[in-house]
């Protein structure tokens, strides 16, 4: 699945690859990928695909896994800013080969279109411009991911915003995620906080936390309250899993300076004070906060660690728990 990527045909096929440009504003979806990682001089690698529905795809996705032995449940993964096609498509491909291979999932990538090759250039372009659309079309198609099988998502970086956006614009919520896997997410530290979100129920014994009062000049869409509530509107548990050592989420601070630190600091880095903004027990119940520091730094990764070892095995444990009650409430 992919947005804002030409889909040049070839046959029955379509392809895209790193000279790709904006296309159309909307997601498609291929199967049958198949990756050439050679199709001519200055990185034109090409990935190719039949394009199908939405209907289709969830149809693929449900008869594969009824009729397979290898799979059981499905992962979408949505990358971060910087972030070609190739990287997307085989990052996930190296998880369900390497060591994700005997869990059963089957993984399958969300490439949104972002100004790769630029590194830290392009980075408040992508916030303020490729991150939102590519949320509001994911929304568009949000039907494509009400599969009947366990599925389950993981965000990494900015594709944490990608998400928010997209499940603050869905018309009409349902749950479509079992898990909502946020790794080094780029996003607001009080995203489960009180105050961020007012539409939350409310109990006794639920507190408010400080919000910030000034901004930066940053996207309407970080500002829109509710993030969380409407993540957890289509997701039945959210597992935050944050680095201290995160150096790369440092890149927010530096484009948010100075202006409200529950905005400004990443939830991917002070996953520790987030959760202190965690007082609902609407929130509580369905959130998990997962300190990877001492893990990540043992292997020295920083920022790249959503396809890591320890990672993986989270998602393995937590893909069959009972989610029922809470998908009923």
């Amino acid at each position: 699945m992919m947005t804002n990527v030409e889909l040049t045909e070839h046959g029955s096929e379509h392809y895209w690859g790193y000279h790709s440009n904006d296309f159309e504003g909307e997601f498609k979806i291929l199967k049958d990928i198949r990756y050439c990682p050679d199709a001519g001089a200055f990185n034109a690698y090409r990935v190719y695909g039949t394009l199908i529905s939405a209907d289709d795809f969830k149809g693929e996705i449900e008869a594969h896994i009824a009729s397979s032995d290898d799979y059981d449940s499905v992962l979408f993964n949505i990358h971060g800013f910087n972030v070609d096609p190739e990287n997307s498509f085989m990052g996930v491909y190296n998880y369900m080969h390497g060591n994700g291979a005997g869990s059963k999932i089957l993984g399958i990538p969300i490439s949104w279109r972002n100004h790769w090759g630029k590194t830290a250039a392009s980075y408040d372009y992508d916030r303020n411009t490729s991150a939102p659309q590519a949320g509001r079309e994911l929304a568009a198609k949000f039907s494509a991911f009400q599969i009947n099988a366990p599925s389950s998502i993981m965000c990494h970086s900015m594709g944490n915003y990608v998400f928010r956006v997209m499940a603050q614009n869905i018309e009409l919520h349902s749950v479509a995620f079992d898990n909502a896997y946020m790794v080094a997410a780029d996003a607001r530290m009080d995203m489960f906080g009180t105050d961020f979100n007012p539409a939350a129920p409310r109990t006794a014994g639920g507190t408010g936390a400080p919000a910030a009062q000034t901004y930066l000049a940053i996207p309407d869409s970080e500002l829109r309250e509710n993030g969380g509530y409407d993540i957890t509107q289509i997701a039945t548990h959210v597992h935050v899993v944050w680095n201290r050592g995160d150096m790369a989420l440092m890149i927010r601070e530096a484009f948010q300076v100075g202006w409200g630190e529950n905005v400004r600091k990443a939830l991917g880095k002070f996953g520790d004070l987030a959760e202190e903004y965690v007082t609902l027990p609407y929130f509580q119940e369905r959130v998990t906060f997962h300190d990877f520091s001492a893990i990540i730094e043992e292997f020295g990764i920083e920022h790249g660690y959503q396809f890591s070892d320890a990672v993986a095995e989270l998602y393995a444990e937590h893909k069959a728990e009972d989610v029922v009650d809470l998908k009923m409430e």
